[in-house]
């Protein structure tokens, strides 16, 4: 192996390059990994978020092979397959000691490095002690990719008082919406009533757990949502789109004593302004959860092996480390696509399902 890899570069929405860089070295406790397959992820879109931290690799949804391991690591061996969590709780703060492992006060001091969308990434021995999780015979390296962001669904999910048959509204049709509506029903949902200005992805939400579809740009939510269940708005409402205006209409369509779960970060500016009044008398409760803790990505590993998610039906397109820039393109244009993920090796590393 060289000592040189490649690795697709972050400068902006519209400038990402290819570019070789030292392999990382690891430390006795720590473990390099070659990079099999790295999910996109639509946080990465978040251009001013990540714009000011550029020039940085992309990538934090990762699953490949142990290829070097330090002479201290006695739980990973050199060949096996994993997934690894990009950041993890320290499990000693006060935040980590309540459980609430994504307040971590810690979370970001350890990390892949430098990244995943390249070849090889160090994993750090805090990740690899506390969220490195072998990949399942029967689960590919692409299904593997989802315990990261789907791993924050679930999170999301287990914040959110769903009780069994409730009536679920989830605002946005990207993978992240696609998530919540396929592990829904997990937690008891009933109607899972998916909204989107897209007719293809409010298709494509109908194979991934959704009982009803809306369209704002032709229908009008409160009514249709009323229409569809049986006169009352939704018991829970999950806003996965990153804006104010769809907070404040998630707000609106919320059942008394339902939810709303604050599912993306929006920007600083503008504030979000609600009427408390209504917040009050209703008794409308709010959530929110950061990230994917490693409860949350063991869960979704499990759910996988045993076949109770499908990630494959979320994962629409792949490509090569060369085309990171034009599927980044894609994903911001955020046309009829929704997971996208980089083999840094090449597309042929993976196979659709392992040999048992």
């Amino acid at each position: 192996m060289t000592n040189t890899m490649r690795a697709a570069v972050y400068y902006n929405n519209h400038d990402i390059r290819i570019e070789d860089m030292p392999i990382p070295e690891i430390g006795p406790d720590e473990v390099l990994v070659k990079t099999i397959a790295s999910g996109i992820c639509g946080g990465e879109l978040m251009e001013w978020y990540h714009a000011p931290r550029a020039p940085k690799v992309m990538g934090h949804e990762p699953a490949g092979i142990i290829v070097d391991k330090g002479s201290q690591v006695k739980n990973f061996n050199v060949g096996d397959r994993v997934f690894v969590n990009h950041y993890v709780s320290c499990g000693t703060c006060r935040q980590c000691l309540r459980g609430r492992f994504t307040l971590c006060e810690h979370l970001k001091e350890s990390k892949l490095y430098p990244g995943t969308t390249c070849q090889y990434f160090r994993v750090p021995s805090r990740q690899l002690n506390r969220d490195t999780l072998i990949i399942p015979d029967n689960v590919t390296f692409a299904e593997a990719t989802v315990c990261e962001p789907w791993g924050c669904v679930l999170g999301g999910l287990k914040v959110t008082e769903i009780l069994p048959g409730d009536t679920v509204l989830v605002i946005g049709a990207g993978f992240m919406g696609m998530g919540f509506m396929h592990m829904a029903p997990l937690f008891g949902a009933g109607k899972v009533i998916s909204m989107d200005l897209s007719d293809w992805r409010l298709n494509k939400s109908l194979s991934m757990g959704a009982t009803h579809t809306i369209n704002p740009s032709t229908e009008n939510p409160e009514e249709k949502l009323r229409d569809i269940n049986g006169g009352y708005l939704a018991d829970v409402v999950i806003v996965t789109v990153p804006t104010v205006q769809l907070y404040a209409q998630g707000h609106d369509l919320v059942e008394r004593g339902g939810f709303l779960h604050l599912g993306a970060p929006t920007m600083p500016e503008p504030l979000w302004q609600i009427n408390p009044q209504r917040q009050y008398f209703t008794e409308m409760k709010v959530s929110a959860k950061y990230s994917a803790d490693h409860n949350d990505t063991s869960q979704i590993m499990k759910w996988l092996a045993a076949g109770r998610i499908n990630a494959l039906s979320a994962i629409t397109h792949r490509c090569e480390l060369d085309d990171t820039k034009a599927a980044f393109e894609m994903m911001v244009q955020a046309g009829e696509s929704l997971k996208t993920i980089v083999y840094p090796h090449g597309i042929d590393q993976e196979i659709e399902k392992p040999v048992k």
